[in-house]
C-alpha cells in the first residue's frame, strides 16, 4: 500500500535533514521519481524491459515507519524501479525484502551514486517575488509596452 499521509518534510531548524518516503519519491514529487527512473536507464530493474517513465514505479522495500527514520542517501538500497507487471509480481508473490535489497545492490556504483545524489538534494525554499498586481496591470497597459503595436 502506498502511504498517502507522509509528505516530504524539510525541518528548517535541523539543516541537512530530510524525511523521505515512497510518496515523496514518486507521487508528491514526481520529478524526483522520474529522475530515479532515468538514472536506471528507464528500465525495470527486475525484467530489464525499457519502459516509458509513466509505466515504471519506484518501489520501496522498507517499511513505512523505517522510511522516515532513514537519511535520504541511505534509502537508495531500498528503492527499485519496476514495471507494473514486475511490481505486481513483487507484491503478489511477497518477494523477500532481502532479495529486493540484493537486487538494488547489483546496480553499478555510478548509478547508485546518482540515485543517492537525487535523494539527497534538498530544494531551496521558493519565495515568490512581492509583486503588486495593480502595478503589474498598469505596467502591462502602459504605453511603454505598446511600441510596435
Amino acid at each position: 500500500m502506498i502511504p498517502t499521509s507522509i509528505p516530504l518534510h524539510h525541518d528548517p531548524g535541523n539543516e541537512g535533514t530530510l524525511r523521505i518516503s515512497l510518496i515523496s519519491v514518486s507521487i508528491a514529487k514526481p520529478i524526483r521519481g522520474n529522475r530515479v527512473k532515468r538514472a536506471v536507464g528507464s528500465r525495470c530493474e527486475l525484467c530489464g524491459k525499457e519502459e516509458a517513465l509513466d509505466n515504471l514505479v519506484v518501489h520501496a522495500s522498507i517499511e513505512e515507519e523505517g522510511e522516515l527514520e532513514q537519511h535520504p542517501v541511505l534509502m537508495e538500497p531500498f528503492l527499485l524501479v519496476l514495471c507494473f507487471r514486475c511490481h505486481d509480481a513483487v507484491h503478489v508473490f511477497a518477494a523477500l525484502l532481502d532479495e529486493q535489497e540484493a537486487l538494488a545492490r547489483q546496480r553499478p556504483a555510478t548509478i547508485r551514486e546518482e540515485i543517492q545524489e537525487i535523494l539527497a538534494r534538498v530544494p531551496r525554499p521558493y519565495t515568490p517575488p512581492g509583486t503588486d498586481i495593480e502595478e503589474a496591470y498598469q505596467d502591462a497597459c502602459s504605453c511603454r509596452f505598446r511600441s510596435g503595436v
